[in-house]
């Protein structure tokens, strides 16, 4: 097992992916200003909707968000992997007309399965809503949102079209600035003309449609060719859905695993439970920003990585992509640790109840984020089926817990069911990754934020009553967060860099402030 990197050998084997890592930072921190903004954005669209509608409206909204989630993933196919895995392959080969027959073949079979399932859920809204949740407000509410399962399936392709093609700022554009930002706009709007639960919901739906146009000016801007007849277009398939339907299975049951639990827990619990367990759950997902962004980055790598059998690289790549996220996710878990119940507040009167489920849930995202890229290892290098039964053996693990702790302890339990699925799947991805590809991300060197952490806690704790002075909820979370990374940063810097990542960070300053190399 490798903890470090410290031979004349691996050194020279650093120098050979500065041109990855530069593409991994540059690219995530354009993804991570994209996923900020977007967590912020539709945050603040949640919290509006929140606090206007109160948590037994607000639980109803979220019950048909969920809903939605899950039949969005079986309308688009889970093609967006394939088109990543495909596209990215077949760009690399410089077969331009096999990257057009893709993108067409995945919108083909997108927008067919995203209108199949719009309309089966158009036709048994009412009795989803009156069987299922015994809720009745929730039909029209799932009407609405049926009509979105076609929008987004077209969405879907052309972004991940756009982050295969090498320009992910287009899909973060498209998602993650302006459907939200969209939404908050109509929802103020709609508020302000006295329309409730309708106008959340438009609110929602309509930014889809924005959503589709704009994505696909980008993606005939990035990709011409699309639309003209210079190459014949190549279509593929069999291969594509070979590949996909494997994931759509696996993507499902871990969409389940997200979104079972809201569902078990409004069909045993009232509507303002599920509410606050939004709340919770939706500020403990702000955790996997920073995963969410390196991922997104690094799965396009994985593919042609693995495909040029170079896994020394993809080794050197994992564990740097590791620690950084794991890292970086560490200041925020301690901000909702100590400040989790004016974060809570934010959302209206009532929803700090929800404090020891956030906590429980954080926890869960926290060591989530600490085994960073793994199970896209295995996705994207081909392993599909490994990947389908991960997600049904932690699928299975998490109904039982549903069933036997939320009927008993409601928010808790539910919060305690999520995050031991968590615990779970990664512990067996990890395992699977050792021994498939040989490579683990771990060394010595992530005992440094953990050291820094603990640290920055207990200088908080001294400090924190001339720091953080009463001032409301934002002032103390905002403060805080301030006071944690400078101690946080400061003792990392203290502990030391390694010499490869001080290799690293120069070629990131040379490539950010064009300073050419010197040889």
């Amino acid at each position: 097992m490798r903890w470090r990197l410290n031979t004349e050998q691996d050194r020279r084997q650093l120098t050979s992916v500065p041109a990855e890592v530069t593409t991994i930072a540059k690219g995530a921190s354009i993804f991570l200003v994209g996923t900020v903004l977007s967590v912020v954005l539709r945050y603040a669209f949640e919290v509006l909707i929140a606090r206007r509608l109160g948590p037994s409206l607000f639980g109803v909204f979220f019950l048909g968000l969920a809903v939605f989630r899950v039949l969005e993933r079986v309308a688009t196919l889970e093609l967006g992997s394939g088109l990543l895995r495909f596209v990215s392959l077949y760009r690399g080969e410089r077969k331009f007309d096999k990257v057009k027959g893709t993108i067409l073949a995945g919108l083909k079979i997108s927008l067919l399965g995203g209108a199949a399932t719009a309309f089966l859920l158009f036709i048994f809204s009412s009795l989803i809503s009156r069987g299922v949740f015994h809720e009745i407000q929730l039909a029209p509410v799932l009407r609405f949102f049926s009509l979105g399962l076609i929008l987004t399936a077209a969405t879907e392709i052309f972004v991940y079209s756009h982050q295969a093609l090498g320009a992910i700022q287009y899909r973060v554009l498209t998602r993650m600035v302006f459907e939200p930002g969209l939404s908050i706009i109509l929802a103020l709007l709609f508020f302000k003309l006295g329309m409730g639960l309708k106008g959340a919901s438009l609110s929602f739906l309509l930014p889809l449609a924005g959503g589709v146009l704009v994505s696909f000016l980008f993606l005939r801007h990035l990709f011409p060719q699309l639309v003209q007849g210079e190459w014949t277009s190549v279509v593929h398939p069999h291969a594509l859905l070979r590949f996909s339907i494997p994931l759509l299975f696996a993507g499902m049951l871990s969409l389940f695993l997200r979104q079972i639990t809201p569902l078990i827990l409004g069909y045993f619990r009232p509507t303002w439970e599920v509410g606050l367990y939004a709340g919770a759950l939706r500020t403990s997902l702000l955790l996997v920003v920073i995963l969410d962004s390196f991922n997104a980055l690094f799965a396009p790598m994985i593919a042609d990585l693995t495909n040029r059998k170079e896994m020394n690289k993809l080794s050197v790549l994992f564990n740097i992509v590791t620690k950084w996220t794991f890292a970086l996710s560490l200041p925020l878990f301690l901000t909702f640790v100590f400040f989790g119940r004016e974060l809570l507040g934010l959302w209206g009167k009532g929803y700090e109840g929800a404090l020891t489920c956030l906590l429980v849930l954080s926890a869960g995202q926290l060591i989530n984020c600490s085994t960073g890229p793994v199970g896209y290892l295995i996705s994207m290098s081909g392993r599909t089926m490994v990947s389908l039964a991960n997600s049904s053996g932690v699928l299975a693990l998490n109904l039982v817990l549903n069933f036997i702790l939320i009927p008993r302890h409601g928010l808790l339990g539910a919060a305690i069911a999520v995050s031991c699925g968590l615990m779970v799947v990664n512990a067996v991805r990890l395992i699977q990754v050792r021994v498939i590809l040989k490579i683990q991300p771990y060394s010595l060197d992530f005992l440094k934020p953990i050291a820094a952490a603990a640290l920055s806690s207990f200088l908080l704790i001294m400090a924190g009553k001339w720091v953080l002075p009463d001032g409301g909820p934002l002032l103390q979370p905002g403060l805080g967060m301030i006071g944690l990374v400078i101690f946080y940063a400061s003792f990392l810097a203290l502990m030391g860099i390694r010499p490869e990542e001080k290799l690293i960070l120069q070629r990131i300053k040379q490539k950010l402030l064009g300073h050419k190399e010197k040889n």
